[in-house]
């Protein structure tokens, strides 16, 4: 009986759910090979583990091992192809493709995912991996895409398109996104901020409100 009892304990201590809170635990304290040996066991023990897999694959991509995290996010990725993780899990994929340099392969997922879930988010991401890659007037469709996509009340789009425009110099058109942000969120001190330091003083006439809003 009492090996009985023993043996149902370290089962629960290796069940996946104990060994990602432990692999969390470890990330919190930086210290990665804990958190490796983790998820890796979680993995090992449950292949559909997809929270474990994507947590490795996280951390593959931050030991600088790019291949190894491609696969393993591409398995997570398959398990959770349409949950609200997904975009994490498309964001640390993007990364992986870009360390390793497959740019063709970076091309059709950023591309796949603005055709299959079209959120600003995805714009975001795929108008930053274009303005990396050179595509400067793609990446600015994409960007523009992103805050024309954006949901009632998020300013962060007009921000990555603020910041894209003062990337390629084009100080006129970071103001108006700016502006653009302060009409959505004119309560965020650093949107004042940045209008601030290009002469506009944050109040009613700063902001430009979008046609949907009042």
């Amino acid at each position: 009986m009492a090996l009985l009892a023993l043996t149902i304990s370290l089962a629960a201590c290796n069940a996946n759910p104990v060994l990602r809170m432990h692999g969390l635990d470890a990330l919190g304290t930086d210290d990665l090979k804990q958190a490796e040996a983790q998820f890796a066991q979680a993995v090992e023990q449950d292949p559909t583990d997809w929270k474990s897999l994507y947590h490795l694959g996280v951390i593959r991509l931050q030991q600088g091992n790019a291949l190894d995290a491609q696969l393993l996010l591409e398995r997570a990725l398959v398990l959770r192809r349409d949950h609200a993780e997904t975009a994490d899990i498309l964001d640390a994929l993007a990364q992986a493709l870009s360390q390793a340099k497959r740019i063709d392969d970076l091309h059709a997922l950023i591309n796949q995912a603005v055709d299959d879930y079209g959120s600003s988010r995805d714009y975001i991401r795929q108008g930053s991996y274009l303005h990396q890659l050179g595509d400067i007037d793609g990446a600015k469709f994409a960007y523009r895409k992103a805050a024309y996509f954006a949901k009632p009340g998020d300013a962060q789009p007009f921000v990555n398109l603020a910041d894209f425009y003062e990337q390629i110099g084009d100080t006129a058109n970071a103001v108006t996104s700016l502006r653009h942000a302060y009409g959505i969120n004119p309560k965020d001190r650093l949107i004042a901020e940045r209008l601030r330091n290009y002469g506009i003083v944050p109040g009613p006439t700063a902001a430009i409100k979008l046609q949907n809003e009042k």
